[in-house]
This record gives structure tokens, sequence and C-alpha cells, in this order.
């Protein structure tokens, strides 16, 4: 696109990249360009970013590690600013609990916590993303989920700029999401057990293994596409005994390995993607009735 003079304004005055490929930023390697791109990494810098940009009237879409999020393939108007350099070291409180900024790996908060001789994040062993997007998916397994360990986190207000504290048990935790409208999560504190260090790395070996075992965790994918209808009916159960299991699209495939993931082989398109997950919608719901929902978020310009 061809910037006005308030964006190339606000372009010049942050250093902002623009019409940056958002396939870059994404797990599933797809997205159009976003007209403005940031990379802030202190609160002071995303403080500022946000202020010039309500000022300028330009929209703002937050991304973090792009593991769960399909960009479209006319990528994103506006200003996007991806989250994943808001790290720092990380620290334990109080002997037990870990505290980590949004873009921190989520491997590399696991890997922390164990060293720490401190248990309770195996499970988020080989789950992709940043801390910050593992709390707003509520990220885990179906014996445990990130809501499960959280003590609290801290959030800004887009509009006010100000950041406030709020404990777990004030958050509306659910399948998958965190209720949490218009606020950006800045760090979450971690509550986790004293434990003895090597049970804990070879319980994470243990869920890193299996997981190399079962899922596509190599291939370009945005983890469990579809959210489980129920506990004996996982996603992944249902698309495979649809017969589904191999089903490809202009480069975008239902996983050999696992059912509930599409990945993208090479050369897919968000289009191409999402036209696939209606296929497999159409075919489950035919065959068993049940209607498959979306767990992957999809953003951007239609």
């Amino acid at each position: 696109m061809e910037f006005n003079d308030n964006y190339q304004q606000f372009k010049e005055q942050f250093s902002l990249l623009s019409m940056e490929p958002l396939k870059k930023y994404t797990s599933f390697r797809v997205g159009g360009p976003a007209d403005l791109l940031a990379l802030p990494g202190s609160v002071q810098q995303l403080k500022d970013l946000l202020k010039a940009a309500r000022q300028r009237q330009i929209p703002v879409t937050i991304l973090g590690g792009g593991s769960n999020t399909l960009v479209s393939d006319e990528g994103i108007r506006g200003l996007v600013l991806v989250l994943k350099r808001f790290r720092a070291r990380l620290d334990v409180v109080e002997a037990r609990r870990v505290k980590a900024l949004c873009g921190e790996a989520l491997a590399a908060v696991v890997r922390f916590s164990s060293d720490q001789g401190l248990s309770g994040l195996e499970f988020a062993a080989g789950i992709p993303g940043t801390i910050g997007g593992a709390v707003m998916m509520n990220a885990g397994t179906k014996d445990k989920w990130m809501s499960h360990v959280l003590s609290s986190i801290d959030v800004m207000d887009p509009e006010s700029l100000e950041v406030e504290t709020i404990p777990a048990k004030d958050l509306r935790f659910e399948y998958r999401k965190l209720g949490l409208p218009g606020k950006i999560i800045i760090s979450a504190m971690l509550d986790l057990v004293p434990g003895d260090p090597a049970a804990i790395k070879e319980k994470i070996r243990s869920h890193q293994e299996r997981k190399r075992l079962t899922q596509p965790i190599a291939e370009a994918s945005g983890g469990c596409f579809f959210k489980n209808p129920s506990p004996d009916n996982p996603a992944g159960k249902l698309i495979e005994e649809a017969g589904l299991k191999g089903m490809e699209l202009n480069g975008a495939k239902v996983s050999d390995l696992h059912a509930n993931f599409i990945v993208n082989t090479g050369g897919a398109s968000c289009r191409d993607i999402l036209a696939l997950s209606e296929k497999v919608k159409q075919t489950v719901f035919e065959t068993f009735n049940i209607t498959l929902e979306t767990e992957v978020k999809v953003t951007g310009h239609e």
C-alpha cells in the first residue's frame, strides 16, 4: 500500500518495518503483510507505541509467538505489535514461584523451572509458543492446563496504559481460552512445587518423546486445529475415523501422524488451510453429526 503522511510519519518516528510478511512470525508460515510492524521489548516501548498509534488513529493488532494463529493472505492493516522479544531474566520468587514476561518461550520457562528443581510445569514440555500465548489459550494436555499452575498475571490496559496484577482466582478460564477482552498480558507468575530435579527432567523428557512420536512437531502447523468435543470424542479420533488422515489441498494437509493437526507442507496459503479445515468439519459432521470448533485463531484483513 502507499502510506499517507500519517502512516509515514509514524513509521519514521519509531523506525517501524513496513509491509512486513507475517508468515515470518507464525508457526503455520502463512500470512500476508502488516502495514507496519514493531517488536517492542519493554513495557515503556509498548506504551509509547500504543499511545502514538492511538493519537494517530492507527489500529493495533497484538501477536505473540504466532503458534496458534492463522493470519489471512491479505495481511493485517495498521500496526502489528509482535511481543516475542518481550523477555527478561527469569526469576524465582518466594522459593517456588517463577515469573516470566509474556514473550518468553514456554519451552524456556519449562527448562528453567526444572533447573531450579520446581515441579508442576512438566505437562507443558513440547508445547510451542510463548508464556503469554499459553496463558491466553489456557494451553495444556487433557489432564492439566496453565490455569492449574498460574498464580497471577500482569496486564496492560491499551487505553489507559496502566498495568495491574490480577490473581488467578479472579480470572475466567475456559477450555483453551482466557476471558480477558481488551487486555494485554505483560507477565505471568507460576506457582510450582519443589521437587527432585532429576525426576522433573525425566518427566519432561518423557512428555517430549511422546509428542515427538505422536505429533508433527517438526512441521509447520498451529498445534491442534480443533477443540475436542468431549473426552470420549477427541477431534483427532473423529477426524481419523472419518478417513481424513493425509487429506491434502494445495500444500495444506491433515497430518499422517495426528489427525487434529493441519500442516503446511510448503506453499499452502491461509485460504488453503481454511478450505481444508472446512472439508474436515463438513465430513466429520456428515459422519458423526458432531460440529468441530476451531481452536486456532484467525486474524487479519479478509
